[in-house]
């Protein structure tokens, strides 16, 4: 399982824990603005991801690129380690994740 599958099984487990809440009810708004935030790192992060492996060539060689995608990668990277490890303590919880 990838950081990333991980994250949105949370996620998905969050929203539907914050969605069982009575409408109206202390928090619940904003446990789902929480998720939605969180949503949105997780994708910037496998966007991120994706364009990084895409400025490699079939020689293994970097395509000009804008800017440092490996430094964007790894920032994004980051913030998903982070949000991970909320959940440390849930048994499919990888410990490699915090190297």
């Amino acid at each position: 399982m990838t950081i990333v599958e991980f994250l949105k099984e949370r996620l998905d487990e969050d929203e539907r824990a914050s969605k069982a809440v009575p409408v109206g009810s202390r928090g619940r708004e904003r446990a789902l603005a929480e998720v939605a935030a969180k949503r949105k790192i997780v994708q910037g992060y496998t966007e991120a991801h994706a364009e990084s492996m895409r400025i490699l060539d079939a020689s293994g060689t970097a395509a000009k690129v804008k800017g440092d995608p490996w430094s964007e990668l790894l920032a994004w990277r980051l913030a998903v380690k982070y949000l991970a490890a909320v959940y440390r303590g849930h048994p499919r919880y990888d410990p490699t994740w915090e190297d």
